[in-house]
Parts: structure tokens; C-alpha cells; sequence
């Protein structure tokens, strides 16, 4: 099944919302910001299919749209920095910190705590969830959604070098708790 990237974009937002989100980062108030995105990130070295090893993974995620906003925030840049412990392709567990930098100057930083991934039709979909630890929404819960396509994510884990970059769509809610 080929999706239209307004079809993954679509998906994204679905998902960043928490359809599909672990029901532990949704909240009974809704959303107070939720932004779309393209995530742009790279593993050094490659993560590969099973061999496990340590990678540096750095991301950044351009948020060009919030279409559901506290009236203040209507775009975000989203920067992570993190070294994988025993990463796979199929298993890279990690607790990380991450900085958003909101439209409005604000600057929040994000503790991120957990990774689900599942598959959803052609997509591979990484939910995160964490919380605001400071800045903009400090207190609040967060959850990060990122959709890869399955295909072009194993082509580069079943190559020598292994997977080094990485595309997708995401959102980001930031939850009125």
C-alpha cells in the first residue's frame, strides 16, 4: 500500500494526538499544543539489523505547523543528542533529554522516557513520551511521534554500514495535564 505524504502526514498528526499514542501520556484536558514536523536524523556509527553496539544518535526535528496551538506557539525546532547503549535496528533503548525551541523565543527541555515502536500499514511509527522538565510547559507530559517508511528503514539496517539517516514525519504534543 503507497501512502501520499499528506497521507503520512495525516497518520502523524492521528497518531502525535494519541490514537494510536500509549494511553499512559494522553490527558483528560487535551492537548495544549500539537506541531508537525520532518525529522532529520543520523547514527554514527550505522545501527545495524542484530549486531548490537554503542551509536551516537543525533536529531532534529523541523516543526513547521502547529495546527492545534495555545495561541502563542505556532512553530518548533526540536534538537536531540543522545549515545544508544547496545543499539539495533530492532532495539535502542535509551533515556534522553531534548531541547525545543518554540516560535515565541521560549525554550523548554524535555526528558524523554520511553520508545514504543509498532508498525502501522507501511510505516514504522516510534512513539516517545517523557515530560517538560523545564522552560515553556515545564511539568507538562509530552509525546513524541515519529512515522518512517519500513522499507527504506531496512534496506539501510541489512547494509554493511548500516542505518546512518534517518526521515520522517512527526508530531509533538505537549498535554494539559
Amino acid at each position: 500500500m503507497f501512502l501520499s505524504i499528506r497521507h503520512v502526514a495525516r497518520l502523524a498528526l492521528v497518531v502525535g494526538l494519541g490514537v494510536l499514542a500509549p494511553r499512559t501520556a494522553l490527558a483528560d484536558e487535551g492537548p495544549l499544543v500539537t506541531c508537525v514536523g520532518v525529522e532529520q536524523s543520523t547514527y554514527s556509527p550505522g545501527l545495524l539489523l542484530l549486531t548490537p553496539r554503542d551509536v551516537l544518535f543525533e536529531g532534529r526535528i523541523d516543526y513547521t505547523s502547529c495546527p492545534v496551538s495555545d495561541g502563542v506557539v505556532t512553530s518548533a525546532v526540536y534538537v536531540e543528542s543522545v549515545v544508544l547503549k547496545n543499539a539495533t535496528c530492532t532495539a535502542a533503548p535509551s533515556l534522553s533529554t531534548a531541547t525545543v525551541a518554540w516560535s515565541n523565543q521560549e525554550v523548554s527541555t524535555l526528558s524523554i522516557l520511553g520508545v514504543e515502536a509498532n508498525v502501522v500499514g507501511n510505516l514504522q511509527v516510534y512513539t516517545s513520551v517523557g515530560t517538560v522538565t523545564s522552560g515553556r510547559y515545564s511539568g507538562k507530559l509530552v509525546n513524541l511521534v515519529v512515522a518512517i517508511p519500513v522499507l527504506d528503514q531496512l534496506a539501510a539496517c541489512l547494509s554493511p554500514q548500516g542505518l546512518t539517516t534517518l526521515n520522517g514525519l512527526s508530531t509533538l504534543t505537549v498535554l494539559g495535564l
